[in-house]
């Protein structure tokens, strides 16, 4: 019986190690699509959403490492390998704990309008005079279909005789924009939910996994009893 229960764990965790490698790709996915997303204007605005992107991409990666010390220990049936692999991944766990966190709490903080709103303003007060700041402002209205930091309105405070750019219109670059047929709602607004989307796709998907790896450290620790267990008998399970 004990030996048929050993084995059950054996392979186990062995599948375990085969969800870990997909989940790990899903974290280094995820990862790459919100840096990829707010990489135009996150070097801009006064908070690091470049911390737990770039902690997921890391994450990702080292999971590879992790998932052959779990293929490896559960296959050999080897004590200090699979000890390894429940050590790494306890840490992982940590680490994406800390990453939840900081997505749940820093970035959806409703005290970072404030700081969105005067860092994004900087930049869009600079649209006629700087290339750089025209670039980013246009990529953001593009992207998240917005125009102005409160609406389209905000260009003519700024330069009342120039006309309201192609990105808030949403057409190909430098094709013409007119007040009816621009988007209606502010940047500012939209950044905001943008980066309450993120927080919540970011903490939910490391708190996801991490419970996967939860019972995965489980696994591997009841398998490096079993095997420990075995060796003192003087016999392999």
């Amino acid at each position: 019986m004990h030996t048929c229960a050993s084995g059950c764990i054996k392979w186990l965790l062995f599948i375990f190690n085969l969800l870990f490698l997909v989940c790990g790709i899903g974290i280094l996915a995820c990862g790459v699509l919100v840096r990829v997303q707010t990489s135009s204007f996150n070097s801009n605005v006064d908070i690091n959403i470049s911390f737990p992107s770039i902690t997921l991409i890391v994450l990702g990666s080292i999971i590879f490492i992790i998932s052959f010390f779990g293929c490896c220990g559960a296959i050999r049936e080897s004590h200090c390998m699979t000890i390894t692999f429940a050590s790494f991944l306890l840490f992982i766990l940590l680490i994406q704990v800390a990453v939840a966190v900081y997505a749940f709490v820093v970035i959806k903080d409703s005290d970072n309008e404030s700081k969105v709103r005067e860092g994004y303003t900087k930049i869009f007060d600079q649209y006629y005079k700087s290339t750089d700041s025209a670039n980013v402002v246009d990529s953001v209205q593009s992207v998240l279909k917005c125009c102005g930091v409160d609406g389209p309105d905000d260009f003519y405070k700024i330069n009342s005789t120039a006309p309201i750019p192609w990105s808030c219109c949403g057409k190909p670059e430098n094709s013409s924009c007119t007040r009816g047929e621009s988007f209606e709602t502010g940047c500012n607004k939209e950044i905001m939910l943008m980066l309450s989307y993120v927080g919540s796709i970011l903490g939910g998907v490391a708190i996801g996994i991490a419970a996967v790896e939860l019972i995965g450290i489980i696994f591997a620790l009841c398998l490096a009893n079993a095997i420990k267990n075995a060796e003192r008998r003087g016999h392999r399970v």
